[in-house]
């Protein structure tokens, strides 16, 4: 019997070629629909979260007259504030109200990874845009905390490096109130101009030489805090000392007194003595917070040099109210002198005057202007600058553009320090754009040689730009509005790894705020400069 020999069949090479195509072609397009349908439900769930938020805030307001002066106040709100709940891995990354506007307004943004989404009390939500003009960087302040967070690239989607460690606050104007922020943070505010958006507060280096500022304990039960005490006392009755928790910033101290018989034209003061050596012509300057009443008689802030005694600055008397007002003086050491006192001076009490004050948050620094409440125990403490660094990938030292959308330099009436926004260096090479060191003018230096350009500059926010192109005119621009010289640029060596934000140099920082700062690989025509600059003027 013949038997046929079987024959098996098999793939050919192609074939399985062709398989492997095909498959591949279908899991590259689950892979990019389950990408499409995933990013189509952190939209979905930010979307709402907004949505949801929307009604929740006008609900607030409609009970309180006004919107929350926080959203992330959890878990249990305090008076003016509201806990927002936001969805598994979503986070508040900004918040800000105007109660003072007609009619009033707040924005929110809520992110996830580098999706964002923002809301205002007139709008649905809507994606954070980036500026026009394609930039290669544009860094925006974003909350991440309860007053504090970062600044956020919405190109490179990255968070920029802080290294800032120590204790560290921000005061809000809008909540009256003191805020701790954390390590490797800054302090984040509402734009303190009423738009939209947050502000990043930079720092530099800062030392508050009086301990137990925030009256925190009273070892011997005399109502008086450490370290405080009565002196120059000319009334005849005893006035009431006592600590309360109701502060600006931790405790706040109070003193209460009535005018007795036999006062007239009476008072006396209440000191703290600064654990410095001081020298003369030595900047300094103290400040406290203060709140209350005095009926009939006057309340004053004097900074006394000592061994001599010598008054070095006085405040006018000051206008008190029911709110927390900081209230700061300035001056220079004088010659022999070598140490300073905080006083606060109660004067021209009459019978049956009657004076009730808190205070609060005292501070006493070697610097010509008030900068942030720096917290004291039983020793003082320094605040570290809030050193901050982005890469400059991108970046073009040829030729390129920035624009810069910034608050006030508080040190531009005294002159004595420099306000930078932010620098990079390369060998022997600076670039950098700041507020100069007097109250009038904006630079924009490139030192290749030294190339400036100024412009006129007035208190308040401003939009800041500048333009260079090597072998043409350099520009400075405040509010989209070009200076006059006509020095030509000379190309830098390329740029290092990473940029200071915020910073003149790496021991001068800017000390004001910073709502956005954007950077062009190209040199933007004036007409452009101006396009970004009202693009990015009022918020995002």
């Amino acid at each position: 019997m013949a038997y046929k020999k079987s024959k098996q069949s098999a793939f050919t090479i192609v074939e399985l070629l062709v398989v492997i195509v095909v498959i591949g072609i279908l899991a590259a397009i689950t892979i990019v629909t389950y990408a499409n349908i995933s990013q189509k439900a952190t939209v979905a769930s930010i979307q709402s979260d907004l949505s949801n938020a929307q009604t929740q805030l006008k609900l607030f307001q409609t009970d309180n007259t006004a919107f929350p002066n926080s959203v992330t106040d959890c878990p249990v709100p305090s008076t003016g504030s509201l806990c927002l709940k936001v969805s598994s891995g979503n986070t508040i990354s900004s918040y800000s109200a105007n109660n003072s506007a007609n009619p009033q307004t707040y924005s929110l943004s809520v992110m996830h990874g580098s999706t964002i989404y923002t809301v205002t009390s007139t709008t649905v939500p809507t994606t954070l845009a980036s500026a026009p003009l394609s930039p290669v960087a544009d860094w925006l302040a974003m909350a991440q905390g309860d007053h504090y967070g970062n600044v956020y690239d919405l190109i490179g989607k990255q968070w920029a490096t802080v290294a800032r460690v120590g204790p560290k606050t921000i005061y809000d104007p809008g909540t009256n109130h003191v805020y701790d922020v954390p390590d490797n943070y800054l302090g984040i505010n509402p734009r303190s101009d009423g738009k939209s958006g947050s502000e990043a507060e930079f720092e530099n280096t800062g030392t508050n030489y009086i301990t137990n500022s925030y009256f925190n304990t009273d070892s011997n039960s005399d109502g008086l805090a450490d370290s405080w005490g009565e002196t120059n006392k000319a009334t005849s009755g005893a006035t009431t000392y006592t600590l309360s928790n109701s502060s600006i910033y931790g405790k706040a101290q109070r003193a209460q007194y009535t005018g007795q018989a036999g006062d007239s034209n009476s008072g006396f003061d209440l000191r703290s003595f600064s654990s410095a050596s001081f020298v003369a012509t030595d900047p300094v300057t103290e400040s406290i917070f203060i709140k209350g009443a005095c009926t009939g008689c006057t309340v004053k802030l004097w900074a006394v040099s000592y061994p001599d005694y010598a008054t070095v600055v006085m405040s006018s008397a000051i206008a008190l109210t029911n709110q927390w007002q900081r209230v700061s003086v300035s001056g220079v050491v004088p010659a022999g002198d070598t140490n300073m006192y905080l006083y606060i001076q109660v004067r021209a009490v009459d019978t049956a005057d009657v004076l009730d004050i808190s205070l609060s948050a005292a501070q006493v620094e070697k610097a010509a202007y008030t900068t942030s409440y720096i917290p004291t125990t039983a020793a003082i403490a320094t605040r570290n600058a809030d050193s901050t660094t982005i890469p400059t990938t991108n970046w073009n030292a040829d030729t390129g553009a920035s624009v810069v959308v910034a608050g006030d330099n508080p040190c531009r009436a005294s002159g004595g320090c420099a306000g930078g926004y932010w620098r990079v260096s390369s060998g022997s090479n600076n670039l950098r754009t700041y507020a100069g060191y007097t109250s009038s003018y904006l630079t924009e230096d490139y030192n290749a040689s030294t190339y400036y350009d100024s412009r006129g500059i007035t208190a308040g926010y401003h939009t800041r730009a500048g333009r260079w192109d090597n072998g043409n005119t350099i520009r400075s621009y405040v509010d989209g509005v070009a200076g006059a010289r006509t020095d030509v640029y000379t190309t830098l060596s390329p740029f290092a790894g990473t940029a200071m934000l915020g910073a003149y140099n790496s021991s001068n920082y800017f000390n004001s705020n910073i709502q956005r700062f954007t950077f062009y690989s190209s040199a933007l025509s004036d007409a452009d400069i101006m396009t970004a600059s009202n693009a990015v003027k009022d918020g995002p």
